[in-house]
């Protein structure tokens, strides 16, 4: 899985920038999203994998607050993530896009 420069979500379009330093804190925290400021910051020191779940982590609290859910469940974003992250790993034939009929 590649995790973009952008990404996005509804009609905003957030930066994603691999970081060592979070503004919430590295030490409970492997990622971040700035709805204002329309980032999404991913601590670098982690595992490739690891990365990726902070990613799609951050990717569903965006989505969340882009239907209007302000009071998002941590431990159900984080479950949603895993549960997506797996599917993109196990399945990654699924994500490729098929070529247009000339």
């Amino acid at each position: 899985m590649k995790i973009p420069e952008k990404v996005k979500i509804g009609g905003k379009v957030y930066t994603v920038s691999k970081t060592e330093h979070l503004y919430m804190g590295a030490q409970h925290y492997g990622g971040e999203i700035l709805y204002t400021d329309l980032k999404i910051n991913i601590l670098s020191t982690m595992p490739p994998s690891v990365q990726e779940h902070y990613f799609l982590h951050e990717l569903a609290h965006g989505i969340g607050d882009h239907l209007g859910y302000t009071d998002q469940d941590e431990k159900f974003i984080d479950a949603v993530a895993s549960a997506v992250h797996m599917v993109i790993v196990d399945n990654p034939e699924i994500f490729e896009k098929e070529e247009e009929p000339k």
